[in-house]
């Protein structure tokens, strides 16, 4: 016969608790939800749940709801494993709730992507890699683990690359790393310690990160306004700096594209030099400057080796392709490249094959190209927030990279927005993600999303606002 239905929710419960599903400390779903999953009226559940708890298997928490018991006397339960523990006491705290959203959403086919910052696939050169792979596989490839830097003959092509941004380095003081992000990593686990001050322009990519938030150390925001305001005073006289660093974006900021003018840059480094205050540069995106002379870089202008310098292929070339490199003093470089050493034994050898034969023989006419391309979308979404949102907000001019940083004129629950854009299939970016105080903001990117999908995803966020009346 049959089992009654009340037993059929008894042995679920007992099934996904001991194969890990359910695990001691989480929330079962509510009567309601259990009540239409299974087809029955609440009775049945009530019933199924009282059964349970009298076995000591849920627990009730008052004004909370129901739990599964975190112990291990009830004869049913093999699985006593309470991994919630272990999660719930770590160190490393989870991404912000719209960060967790935007993973989780950003691989689903039907998700039109109005704000993710990287490439499209149609602009991921996969051609050339291909072709570098079947033309030089043979001749120079190695599998093996590459030196603490990186790979020689790599670091030789980064070389020259950053001499073209007028940075002259040696090999010695550059290191290959896992991306950019890899970088900060290193530099927040070898140069901070928990006196430091983290000094950070805002809005910043790096607040969208947990890179620099699980050590001691306290972080100090500084808005674009703010530096710009007060570029002559930007630091304390009467604060103490020892062990802190200076992290900035100066040309084509993520994510707000601002660029300081080379008079800023000059006065930033002088500051930072009075104070002692190393500073940390972020430069990944200015080789996608749009038209005439890229602005010259802070580590350029830097004449007393200052500025540790970051750069990648991750937003010009390929993400996957993990490749970015530090370039700092060569006592610096040594040390975090030892460090690096300890965490992961370098970067992909394959990956730094195929970057070493990329800049060797492709970079320069790929990036005239996608900044054709990006500009072209670039120009698309203009148009299109100026038909659909201008008289909402606003946005500065744009010179290059990614991003449009749009500004509403008035206040906007921007978690409902990205919530009911999420309904209809959009996923944007809101400035919160970035600043704390960007609540009025979003971030648009016109680098991943098809270009014929821009104009229609813009129309329909407006039709989203005006018809839930958001604004």
């Amino acid at each position: 016969m049959d089992k009654p239905l009340y037993q059929k929710i008894i042995d679920d419960v007992i099934h996904d608790i001991n194969n890990g599903v359910l695990e001691p400390g989480m929330k079962i779903p509510s009567q309601r939800s259990l009540a239409a999953h299974y087809h029955v009226n609440r009775t049945t559940v009530v019933h199924a749940i009282e059964q349970l708890k009298s076995e000591g298997i849920l627990e009730t928490k008052e004004k909370q709801g129901i739990y599964v018991a975190d112990n291990n006397w009830s004869k049913y339960i093999h699985n006593n494993l309470n991994w919630q523990n272990y999660i719930g006491n770590s160190s490393s705290a989870n991404n912000q709730f719209y960060i967790r959203e935007i993973n989780r959403c950003e691989f689903q086919k039907d998700i039109i992507r109005l704000s993710t910052g990287e490439l499209s696939p149609s602009l991921i050169p996969n051609d050339q890699f291909r072709e570098i792979i079947q033309n030089d596989w043979d001749i120079q490839l190695s599998s093996n683990y590459e030196e603490p830097k990186g790979n020689i003959l790599l670091r030789k092509q980064i070389k020259a690359l950053a001499e073209k941004r007028g940075i002259n380095c040696e090999v010695e003081e550059i290191c290959i790393t896992s991306g950019a992000l890899q970088g900060l990593k290193l530099i927040a686990d070898g140069l901070l310690i928990p006196k430091s001050k983290i000094i950070v322009e805002t809005p910043s990519y790096i607040n969208s990160i947990r890179t620099w938030h699980n050590i001691h150390s306290k972080i100090v925001p500084l808005s674009i306004d703010y530096i710009k305001t007060n570029i002559n005073s930007i630091f304390r006289e009467n604060e103490d700096y020892t062990g802190s660093l200076f992290y900035c974006n100066p040309t084509l900021h993520n994510p707000t594209t601002h660029t300081y003018s080379i008079e800023e840059k000059y006065k930033i480094l002088d500051q930072c030099k009075r104070k002692g205050i190393p500073i940390v540069e972020d430069d990944i995106y200015s080789e996608l400057w749009f038209d005439g002379q890229i602005p010259k870089s802070m580590k350029e202008l830097d004449d007393t080796n200052q500025v540790l310098y970051l750069g990648s292929l991750s937003k010009t070339v390929s993400p996957g392709l993990r490749i970015g490199w530090l370039i700092g003093n060569e006592r610096v470089i040594d040390h975090l490249a030892d460090l690096k050493m300890q965490n992961d034994y370098g970067a992909s050898s394959i990956s730094q094959f195929i970057a070493t034969k990329w800049l060797e023989n492709y970079h320069e006419e790929h990036i005239e190209k996608i900044k054709e391309k990006l500009k072209r979308s670039k120009q698309i979404m203009e148009q299109a927030l100026t038909k659909y949102l201008a008289d909402l907000g606003w946005w500065k001019p744009v010179e290059g990279s990614f991003y449009i940083w749009f500004r509403f004129n008035k206040r906007i629950d921007l978690k409902k927005l990205f919530q009911m854009a999420l309904g209809e299939h959009i996923l944007i970016h809101p400035g919160e993600i970035y600043s704390d105080k960007a609540n009025d903001s979003l971030r648009f990117s016109y680098s991943y999303i098809d270009e014929n999908d821009i104009e229609s995803s813009i129309n329909k966020l407006r039709m989203i606002i005006d018809r839930n009346k958001l604004v």
